[in-house]
């Protein structure tokens, strides 16, 4: 018996929690080279993580319920990374600008795992509450910075979700592309996040809801 055999023995003898983590760090490991989500099958799971497929559902009701969770801890993370950088900004503009290097430093530190939240199509999951979807918390730290920083450029009328939407598009192409076309003669990108910043502020947005 191989030394993962013997120890997937033991972690069935209660360790639950242990179980539980392998499961969601096996659906990590799928989602960074998965072309769609049914590329992640409970049984791919289970096998990645040396467990028999009847052990899933000990830990989880369907495989809905695990990929919330992993794509709940992905979104976490570049949440803590964005929030770190706001938080470090003398003003508004400066906070903006300072999630937007963030946001593409990590998905250049982190290939894997930002292919995994955004690069993977995904299902329609209907179970999940749109207001709890797993990207939401990074998404309102987003429109945070965003909100404060039209106010301070004279726009704060503005709604700052369908402007945030719009930055994250923005600086999902520049991540992709550069990453993509690594040939082609791109600007610096501190170069090019200034842009982008610049005319965000500039740009119309709808007025927020009252």
């Amino acid at each position: 018996m191989s030394e993962r055999q013997i120890a997937r023995a033991r972690n069935r003898r209660g360790e639950g929690t242990r179980l539980r983590s392998e499961l969601i760090e096996a659906a990590r490991r799928l989602l960074t080279t998965a072309e769609q989500e049914s590329d992640v099958s409970i049984r791919a799971v289970t096998r990645a993580a040396g467990a028999a497929p009847q052990s899933f559902y000990l830990q989880f009701a369907n495989l809905d319920e695990l990929l919330h969770e992993v794509y709940t801890l992905e979104f976490g993370l570049l949440r803590e990374a964005i929030s770190a950088a706001v938080g470090g900004a003398p003003d508004p503009v400066a906070a903006l600008r300072a999630l937007c290097r963030a946001y593409c430093d990590y998905a250049q530190q982190y290939p894997g795992r930002y292919r995994a939240m955004t690069g993977v199509r995904g299902r329609a999951h209907d179970t999940w509450d749109p207001a709890h979807f797993p990207g939401m918390p990074a998404f309102a730290v987003a429109a945070g910075a965003v909100d404060a920083a039209l106010a301070e450029a004279g726009r704060p009328n503005a709604d700052p979700r369908a402007a945030a939407a719009s930055l994250w598009a923005w600086l999902h192409g520049v991540v992709v592309l550069r990453a993509d076309r690594p040939a082609f003669p791109w600007p610096p990108i501190d170069d090019m996040l200034d842009t982008i910043v610049a005319q965000f502020l500039a740009a119309p947005y709808p007025l927020a809801q009252a």
